[in-house]
């Protein structure tokens, strides 16, 4: 009996022993800084060689045009229609007339500075002057070879041709009633007046400092960018 008793004793005390005894800790959690997002790095646009602007001259108009090269500079690039690729603006003269005036030409044909008529009515003269606009298309811009969305716009070409950011373009006209541009813009002067090509409501309009007002804004066709297609 008292051998039972000890016995008893015994495992009560083993028990409580057990009871007290802390739990072992886990090992600390080791803290690891999560990898800090690496920015994107947008590519800028290398400058645009007169062979490159020469192949794609050809690619939208094939026989039917050739740069003019008595202006300088007769090239310019940037994003004109605000899509966020680079495009081509080209000054044009017609080498095959019956090409530049065929029924459904792969082009939109516009006339800026008239503003009661924006899209052109009349034909392409054999001595004009044109501005072509090429717009750029994937992450070759207006390089790509399917960049064709092209728009020659009549009477506008002038002299000292530069591009202008929109920024620069408000804060160069601030206290001015403006239009709104949905990306670069194009400063020249043209006949002794000095004004911009931009794009806007889907086609190019011509904007004048000393006599701009809200409805010369023409709407014109809409003209899908391949983006949005």
């Amino acid at each position: 009996m008292m051998k039972n008793v000890i016995f008893l004793i015994a495992v009560m005390l083993c028990a409580c022993s057990s009871a007290k005894r802390p739990a072992a800790e886990a090992p600390p959690v080791v803290y690891q800084a999560s990898p800090q997002s690496t920015p994107i790095q947008l590519t800028a646009v290398p400058a645009a060689k007169p062979s490159e602007v020469q192949e794609a001259v050809k690619r939208v108009f094939k026989d039917a045009a050739v740069i003019d090269t008595s202006y300088n500079p007769s090239f310019l690039s940037g994003d004109f229609n605000g899509d966020g690729s680079q495009d081509l603006a080209v000054i044009l003269k017609p080498a095959k007339l019956d090409l530049m005036n065929q029924e459904l030409p792969p082009w939109l044909v516009r006339q800026p500075r008239n503003h009661k008529a924006a899209r052109a009515s009349a034909p392409i003269a054999k001595d004009e002057t044109l501005l072509a606009v090429i717009h750029g298309f994937g992450a070759n811009h207006w390089r790509d070879p399917d960049a064709t969305q092209t728009y020659v716009l009549k009477d506008v070409v002038g002299q000292d041709l530069k591009v202008h950011s929109l920024n620069e373009f408000v804060t160069a006209n601030s206290g001015r009633k403006l239009p709104r541009p949905q990306g670069d813009l194009i400063g020249e002067t043209v006949r002794g007046t000095a004004g911009y090509i931009y794009y806007a409501q889907a086609t190019y309009s011509w904007y004048d400092p000393k006599s701009f007002d809200d409805t010369q804004s023409a709407p014109g066709a809409f003209h899908k960018p391949r983006t949005m297609r």
